[in-house]
């Protein structure tokens, strides 16, 4: 039929239509491509705040917006047939609404998803919220779609209009609703995310043909004669589905590396170097992170409740060993060689990557305990290279460690545990209880306490004493910054759990600036211990000096006979008691002397309540006896201490809030009391078993050149030995 004859038979009247199959499920297919790119993408939020996520919540809507409705609207228009086919009757838009119906679902979805995105935790007015939005983004891009024909006027039917706007909107909402809630139970598979893509595809798809059975089209003029349009659309459409394709590829296999990546830096032990100059400014490098190494990948103790921590004997060792590099730098290149020999999952530049700390039949490598000592030295070793002086400048352990932060998201944990698997597998424990802590990790359960991940970073301070060393840095490329620029930057790119690294800084430069010895003198101390078991021992001490327990000094120089007899009569005696008696003016006929240290205890023990704050305070009681330390500051004996003590022990974990003191593992305490008498003989053993000259000469000529098994057995005498002063 000529143009005039279609003008004139269908001009002012409503066309016959009829649908294509083919275009038909094509549209379903490009808005089920949609569909699932947008919930994969959401599924990829690895937390719910940063720009990068909001990105991922920008390409949701997008995707959801542009491909899943837009594109499957335009491939499912294609389907309707017209007037039998004839070209020029054929549905012809109008560029700028179309670009217009294309920004209005990306827009109302970005909404809906930032509404409902914005927690982990799942509101039903945000579900419903999100689910009605989407509905509305899917009927008013359809209807405003349909606006862009310019070659018809659309007639409706309400009924129609009001079913498919239920549709949208109720599939819509049940569609989120189980993909969210899927998503907040840690249990969204690929297949849950299928099920909630083909009801949300549903949605849009159900939507569209409820609203193109009650359209009805009037024809208001010709359209061009393009029989390629309808084939450029659908290859159009094609393109950005297949881009969709690929871009949800891209974004799993990036995911994929990312998750491994973020999984093995959560496990590993690091090592860094908190260099601070004069003004208490911070040495960063060019990215504006602390320089830092990695001591080990893994750290595997003897049970898969084992923590890496202060409380722990290898901790202990490094701390003591962090205050001797005299005696260790010369054992370097031993260590370099003995960890170059050991068997390597793969071929590395590095002797302390990559290697097999599992034996092929599941034992932990022999010799575990040495070799995580010696990659230690040699990680301190490589900061000092790295920062260009000698290792026995490089610094002293601070003493607390900070855990790694582990993010809750299904999908990290899984990839941590299979990280942890394959690095622990053949483990009899590890396999006996592998089930139950791949539950606890997709459950969530103890990550609040911040180890479970595993890994830890350990810090080597030390505060610069001149300008030459400054300007040495800055001309090696390094810079000094203020700790509040760093502490955001550092925590995010090395994972570091705590949340007030900046005060953390703060401590470490306390911790170089001075060493709180106690003075020589006469000193009432509290000596707090709780032991809740499983031998995780805790001692009170004060903030500032965590070597030391809360005291306070009286204003003698020394105490007497007469002192003594006072203190025997109130041994044993709980803190009320105590004061009580003191303050008993002139109680079993004391002497004026008596009398005088019955105030000045009392004033001291009051003084020291408010000191520690401690709520058990009251039930410590006083000991009888003194301890005496024939040393003091810096070891000088011309004079002694003194300390009296009020002791107490708590059986059950507590809590202390108190801004002056707080708890830390009793055998780290123990172990610092003894640190500078232990010094010069640690020195002493270390040259005794590691120089050359005190071994005979053929053993030298034998053993040193034979490498790591000479090296294993003179750092296994050193490490007994230390292991038995502690």
């Amino acid at each position: 039929m000529t143009v005039e004859g279609l003008l004139e038979q269908y001009q002012g009247q409503i066309v016959p239509k009829a649908y294509n199959a083919g275009y038909l499920a094509l549209s379903y297919l490009i808005c089920l491509v949609g569909a699932a790119s947008t919930l994969e993408l959401v599924n990829r939020r690895s937390w719910f705040n940063g720009i990068s996520n909001h990105l991922v919540l920008g390409c949701s809507a997008i995707t959801m917006g542009g491909i899943a409705i837009w594109c499957m609207h335009f491939v499912g228009n294609q389907a309707l047939i017209l007037a039998d086919g004839e070209t020029e009757m054929q549905i012809a838009y109008s560029s700028g609404v179309t670009v217009l119906s294309f920004c209005l679902p990306v827009l109302v979805l970005l909404a809906a998803f930032y509404a409902i995105g914005i927690t982990n935790r799942i509101a039903w007015w945000r579900v419903i919220t999100a689910g009605i939005l989407c509905g509305s983004a899917i009927c008013g891009m359809h209807y405003l779609g349909n606006a862009s024909i310019k070659n018809y006027q659309c007639i409706y039917a309400t009924a129609y209009i009001a079913g498919a706007a239920i549709i949208a909107v109720v599939a819509s909402t049940v569609a989120l609703a189980m993909f969210f809630i899927f998503q907040s139970l840690s249990a969204s598979s690929w297949w849950k995310r299928t099920i909630s893509a083909i009801v949300l595809a549903g949605a849009v798809s159900s939507m569209h043909w409820c609203a193109s059975v009650g359209t009805e089209y009037r024809l208001v003029q010709l359209g061009k004669a393009e029989g390629g349009s309808r084939t450029a659309t659908v290859i159009a459409v094609i393109c950005l589905s297949l881009s969709a394709c690929i871009i949800i590829a891209g974004s799993a296999i990036l995911r994929a590396r990312t998750l491994k990546q973020a999984a093995r830096r959560a496990q590993q032990i690091a090592l860094g170097a908190i260099v601070f100059d004069k003004n208490g400014r911070l040495l960063v490098d060019s990215s504006g992170v602390f320089p830092n190494v990695v001591v080990t990948d893994l750290f595997i103790g003897e049970s898969t409740k084992e923590r890496f921590s202060t409380a722990h004997s290898q901790f202990h060792w490094m701390f003591q060993a962090s205050r001797n590099w005299i005696g260790i730098s010369g054992l370097i290149n031993g260590m370099k060689q003995h960890l170059a020999q050991l068997p390597h999952k793969r071929r590395h530049k590095d002797a302390r990557k990559g290697i097999q700390l599992i034996t092929d039949d599941g034992k932990l490598i022999e010799g575990y305990e040495i070799i995580f000592r010696e990659l230690f030295c040699v990680a301190a070793s490589e900061l000092s290279d790295r920062l260009n002086e000698p290792l026995t400048a490089i610094g002293v352990l601070w003493d607390e460690i900070l855990p790694k932060r582990t993010v809750s998201s299904p999908a990290y944990l899984q990839a941590l545990e299979k990280r942890r698997g394959d690095d622990t597998v053949g483990l009899s424990e590890t396999s006996s209880k592998g089930s139950t802590e791949v539950g606890r990790l997709e459950k969530g359960v103890g990550l609040e306490n911040g180890m479970d991940a595993r890994g830890a970073l350990m810090f080597l301070v030390r505060r610069l004493g001149s300008d030459d060393e400054v300007r040495r840095l800055v001309s090696a490329g390094f810079r000094f910054v203020d700790p509040g620029q760093v502490s955001h930057n550092s925590t995010s790119h090395l994972q570091i759990q705590s949340t007030e690294f900046e005060s953390k800084l703060r401590d470490m430069k306390s911790f170089v600036d001075q060493q709180v010895r106690i003075k020589p003198g006469v000193h009432i101390g509290f000596f707090a211990v709780q032991d809740p078991g499983l031998n995780k021992a805790q001692v009170l001490v004060r903030r500032d000096a965590r070597h030391l327990i809360p005291s306070l000094p009286l204003p003698l120089n020394s105490i007497d006979e007469c002192h003594m007899g006072l203190l025997r009569g109130l041994g044993g005696l709980r803190v009320p008691e105590v004061l009580q008696r003191l303050r008993t003016t002139g109680a079993s006929s004391r002497s004026p002397q008596e009398e005088q240290f019955a105030k000045h205890l009392s004033s001291a023990i009051d003084s020291l309540r408010g000191l520690v704050q401690e709520p058990l305070f009251h039930d410590a009681v006083l000991a009888s006896s003194i301890v005496r330390l024939p040393f003091g500051i810096d070891g000088d004996q011309a004079d002694e201490t003194v300390i009296m003590a009020l002791r107490l022990k708590i059986f059950h974990p507590v809590i202390s809030f108190g801004p002056n003191c707080q708890w830390v593992p009793l055998n780290l305490f123990r172990m610092r009391q003894v640190l500078e008498q232990s010094r010069q003989e640690f020195i002493r053993v270390l040259h005794h078993d590691f120089d050359p000259l005190n071994m005979p000469a053929s053993r030298a000529n034998n053993e040193l050149t034979s490498g790591p098994s000479s090296t294993l057995r003179r750092l296994k005498s050193a490490v007994a030995l230390a292991d038995s002063k502690e």
